[in-house]
């Protein structure tokens, strides 16, 4: 694997001070009129395939926010290079009638996973609201003999670098090193471009555990094509309610949240950011959207953008201590 360089955790602290406070300044300050707005038709500019979870999600929003602001609302699907192509178009295009829909990642680790990114991840990219929290969970093959995290660790360790897993790079991949590391086990790591495509070698047992989106994964799990043995999130998943969490399991340390949600260029004002966030907040609490992202795996959930933006900052935070703990970065 080559080397990563993270920036040290001051840097870490400075970027939770920095996205917090300069957001909290903005309230402070006067800011222009968000009440025409829009005044065209919006743009969400996706890091994300078409027919993913997150696009799913980003059209179940889009569709719901054209009719509450009058106006058409369009996905714009830029997947690759860990978001930093939708990173790259959204700053390019430089208008409020663009938005960003992104997974936290592109704020969070990728920086810490490339020497250099095309923006400042503590300035450039605007929190607005999250939106959808998305399931992460521990996918094996049907072939391998384990039902638990416990069985897991077991069978690893008598099997130590037999065996192959696969993670998305960033956070996934992380935590999942970090929970080898506690549990003393080791596996091989091979890399794909997203956990969505490992998921095919997973079946066919050539790889034997993915870190996936409950999403693409449950499915497959019905169907008896792979085993699910834990959620990665806090909380159980509605739409796999006998599926433990890994803190149930005693393994806490394999605990993320993918809070997916809104950004806005840097030149937006504070009253717009504040009026996109009150529109998408009502929108997650309305049942018809809950239980259409419950069905994929997920939770609806909004925030403000303060809030949003601390999420954000503390989970940083994390990844910057474990990528100094690996000082490694996934192969590509």
């Amino acid at each position: 694997m080559g080397s990563i360089r993270p920036r040290p955790l001051r840097h870490a602290r400075r970027f939770v001070t920095t996205i917090v406070f300069a957001i909290a300044a903005t309230q402070l300050s006067p800011s222009s009129s968000a009440g025409s707005w829009p005044e065209r038709t919006v743009r969400i500019i996706l890091p994300a395939a078409a027919g993913s979870a997150p696009d799913v999600a980003a059209r179940l929003y889009a569709e719901r926010l054209a009719a509450v602001w009058g106006k058409p609302v369009v996905i714009d699907n830029r997947a690759g290079a860990d978001g930093i192509l939708a990173v790259q178009g959204f700053l390019q295009g430089n208008d409020d009638h663009n938005l960003l829909f992104a997974f936290p990642g592109i704020v969070t680790v990728v920086p810490l996973l490339h020497e250099r990114i095309p923006y400042d991840p503590a300035t450039d990219l605007v929190p607005i609201s999250s939106a959808a929290y998305d399931f992460l969970c521990v996918a094996v093959t049907a072939k391998l003999p384990v039902s638990t995290l416990g069985d897991l660790v077991t069978y690893v360790k008598s099997r130590t670098g037999e065996l192959n897993w696969a993670a998305a790079p960033g956070a996934p991949y992380l935590t999942f090193l970090e929970f080898q590391r506690r549990a003393g086990t080791v596996m091989t790591y091979v890399p794909y471009k997203s956990s969505s495509q490992a998921l095919p070698d997973l079946i066919t047992g050539q790889i034997q555990l993915v870190i996936s989106s409950l999403a693409s994964a449950l499915p497959l799990a019905r169907d008896g094509q792979i085993k699910l043995l834990a959620v990665t999130t806090p909380e159980r998943a509605a739409a796999a309610p006998d599926l433990m969490t890994a803190i149930e399991a005693g393994r806490p340390e394999l605990t993320v949240e993918a809070p997916l949600g809104f950004f806005g260029p840097k030149t937006m004002p504070i009253e717009l950011r504040e009026r996109i966030a009150d529109d998408v907040r009502a929108l997650a609490s309305d049942p018809a959207i809950s239980q259409r992202l419950g069905g994929l795996g997920m939770v609806a959930r909004g925030s403000t953008p303060v809030e949003y933006a601390t999420t954000l900052a503390e989970q940083r935070s994390r990844w910057v201590a474990l990528a100094q703990t690996f000082g490694i970065r996934p192969k590509r």
